[in-house]
């Protein structure tokens, strides 16, 4: 797993840019745009993984492959004894990602797929705002 250090003042960049995309993930379903609603899910959950784990260890994932932020989280989760349903949730988010951004058939309504992707995200959202008091005060 490639991992780039970050000094832990950073994890406010990140979690302002998680925030940002999530609260646009909820605007673009108002305006009838689902695929990138979903994908500004995808994005806010990785940014917030980023933020936690910039906080927590110093570092984030710095491989293409988002599976590497899954198991830095893992790791951060056992260090200080959290459960691992965020970063398990984490994986099925990251998991729709190239179905979203590379699929071969544009999806123009809000499928079960595309329902299930944002509610993942907010439960993803929910778990480390009840697992990372820090985040509360960002």
């Amino acid at each position: 797993m490639k991992t780039k250090g970050f000094n832990r003042t950073h994890f406010l960049d990140y979690y302002k840019r998680a925030d940002e995309f999530f609260k646009a993930m909820s605007d673009e379903v108002n305006f009838g745009r689902y695929n990138a609603s979903a994908l500004l899910g995808i994005h806010a959950s990785i940014a917030l993984t980023d933020s936690l784990t910039i906080y927590e260890s110093e570092k984030r994932a710095s491989d293409e492959q988002h599976m590497d932020a899954v198991k830095l989280l893992k790791s951060v989760c056992n260090t200080k004894g959290i459960s691992k349903d965020g970063p398990n949730r984490l994986g099925k988010i990251l998991s729709k990602k190239s179905f979203i951004a590379y699929g071969e058939r544009f999806r123009a309504m809000d499928t079960e797929k595309l329902k299930s992707i944002r509610l993942n995200v907010e439960r993803f959202f929910t778990w480390a705002y009840r697992n990372f008091e820090y985040l509360k005060g960002g």
